[in-house]
Formats: structure tokens, sequence, C-alpha cells
């Protein structure tokens, strides 16, 4: 059972789950999870094939789109 998730079903609750952006890696054609990161003023994802690292920060006059596409090269 997942302390974590009072059904036992081992997903985290809502209460816990961490926010993340889908992001598109356009030379590897998949798709990555960013994580909000701890201190909760933005977000890193990470190309799955060429490992490209990118950073998306949270601030004023900022987006609302949860989606995002990444040219590796």
């Amino acid at each position: 059972m997942n302390p974590r998730s009072p059904s036992g079903s081992g997903a985290p609750s809502p209460a816990t789950a961490r926010p993340f952006l889908r992001v598109w890696f356009a030379c590897s054609r998949r798709y990555a999870r960013a994580p909000m990161n701890a201190d909760g003023r933005g977000y890193l994802a990470r190309c799955p094939t060429c490992g490209k690292t990118v950073r998306f920060t949270i601030g004023p006059g900022g987006t609302s789109s949860r989606f995002f596409e990444v040219s590796c090269r």
C-alpha cells in the first residue's frame, strides 16, 4: 500500500501530486514531463534522447499553457 494514497492504488493523492508541464522534444519525437522544482519557482525538463535540459520559470506575464514544444537542434 502506498502511504501517499488513501486508496492504496499506488498513485499519489491529488493533495500530494506535484504539478508538471508536458514537453514535446522534436529530436526524439517524444513527450516528457517537467515536474515543478522543489522551491516552486519553475519546471525542469530533459530530452530523453539527447539530454538537452530546458528550464521554465514561473513569473508575472507568463502563460497558462501546460504543453510546450522544444527543438533540440
